[in-house]
């Protein structure tokens, strides 16, 4: 006992007197010096804050993980990306002054609340031959504002719906490419009073949608779209408040999961894994999503889903649908805009692009790509109109997009009273 207790004196001796003899030396007789260099060297990174990281897609954690590999000069730093918390932590942000965010994945057709406020930097003086030739034709002009480009796009985006067509057979009610509003409604009647599922589920950040499509569907000509959507028109119009109320009533009915007004407040999650459990017959989804989706779908057993157009009020003039374009800029307040560009271009990528369609994303882009992406999730690219009313302000945006649908469930003269207040611009 006494031996080894010996025993192990001396070698914390030994371990002791080697530890010295390395804190005596130099850098290359010990790690001291050289934690010491990294440290340094870390200290001297120039730090880039990205708000990108949309976290049910998958390629996204890849990309900032392959940056961090590439731009070894950069402190990446990634914060996870929701639609319903982005612009508020941009503005947060920027009002501190604290801290910057120097790369924000966000809509190139709705950067109005951003550029109003001049926290957007204008990329125009980057954009060279080189980074301007990857993208399709006109791809640009949709980030592009009073001859100033603001957001470049990464992904063509318009929603649709994902039809279970095992349900819609045990209804009795035919899948069709495309309905109109009436043939939607009662396909959504016979499988309320058919079967045991609700006949659609629609998470909280696209509630809003069914609305907005009505905007843009309602009109009877091109030029009374126009003039809508630059606030010339009243939200008291009797068209347009007809075509409101069609919407609500498929709340009132309960048509939507899982009924009432927790309809209006549905996550991802809960619509997704609603859908995998067959109590929704059809979920409204983006199209972008439209192939992770399918083969989510496939893993819970289901083979028979379809996608369809989204419903239509269309009657006459042009048949549109909301959409647009993904896409990102860089706010004014950067401190490092050329890092924020380099860091932009390698996002903006065809190595990038690649990798976005192999998960079937429609890319606007010149560059060839292999991937999955089909005509099943472009289809509808022709009928997209990027202009909406909910731009004319940053405060008509916000209503629009997050209290519009549950405001007029709750109060429809409270809410059209909101909207002209806004149209207004009081």
């Amino acid at each position: 006992m006494r031996f080894r207790t010996t025993g192990k004196k001396i070698a914390a001796c030994i371990i002791g007197i080697l530890l010295g003899l390395a804190g005596c030396g130099g850098p290359e007789m010990g790690t001291a010096g050289s934690d010491g260099n990294a440290g340094a060297a870390e200290e001297e990174k120039i730090t880039i804050r990205l708000l990108i990281d949309e976290q049910n897609v998958p390629y996204y954690q890849e990309i900032v993980r392959e940056m961090e590999i590439m731009f070894p000069e950069y402190h990446i730093i990634s914060e996870p990306w929701e639609q319903m918390q982005a612009e508020k932590r941009v503005k947060t942000a920027f009002a501190s002054g604290a801290e910057t965010i120097d790369v924000v994945k966000w809509f190139p057709n709705q950067m109005g609340t951003f550029i109003s406020s001049g926290m957007a930097l204008d990329l125009t003086p980057y954009m060279d031959e080189e980074w301007s030739s990857i993208w399709s034709e006109h791809a640009l002009e949709i980030g592009t504002y009073g001859g100033k480009l603001y957001s470049v796009p990464n992904t063509t985006v318009y929603p649709m719906i994902e039809v279970n067509e095992d349900i819609f057979r045990q209804a009795g009610v035919e899948v069709k490419e495309g309905w109109n509003w009436q043939e939607f409604e009662d396909a959504c009647q016979k499988i309320q009073e058919r079967t045991g599922a609700f006949p659609f589920g629609i998470r909280d950040t696209r509630v809003c949608w069914m609305m907005r499509n009505a905007m843009l569907q309602v009109w009877p000509s091109e030029s009374q779209t126009e003039l809508f959507c630059e606030g010339e028109i009243s939200f008291r119009n009797k068209r347009l408040v007809g075509a409101l109320d069609k919407v609500n009533e498929l709340f009132v009915r309960n048509y939507a999961y899982p009924g009432g007004a927790a309809a209006f407040s549905q996550t991802n999650e809960q619509i997704k894994d609603a859908f995998a459990n067959g109590e929704i017959a059809m979920m409204f989804n983006v199209n972008s999503n439209g192939m992770q989706s399918l083969r989510d779908m496939e893993a819970a057993g289901w083979e028979n889903i379809r996608i369809v157009n989204y419903p239509t009020m269309y009657q006459a003039g042009r048949n549109y649908i909301l959409g647009g374009c993904d896409g990102y800029f860089i706010p004014s307040n950067t401190a490092h805009p050329d890092a924020a560009v380099k860091v932009l271009k390698y996002l903006t990528s065809k190595r990038v692009f690649q990798k976005q369609a192999e998960y079937g994303d429609v890319i606007p882009t010149k560059a060839e790509l292999s991937g999955e992406t089909t005509e099943e999730f472009s289809k509808d690219s022709a009928r997209v109109y990027s202009r909406e009313v909910m731009n004319l302000s940053s405060q008509m945006y916000d209503y629009i997009n997050n209290d519009l649908a549950s405001g007029y469930y709750k109060n429809k003269e409270n809410a059209l009273k909101k909207l002209e207040q806004l149209r207004a611009g009081e």
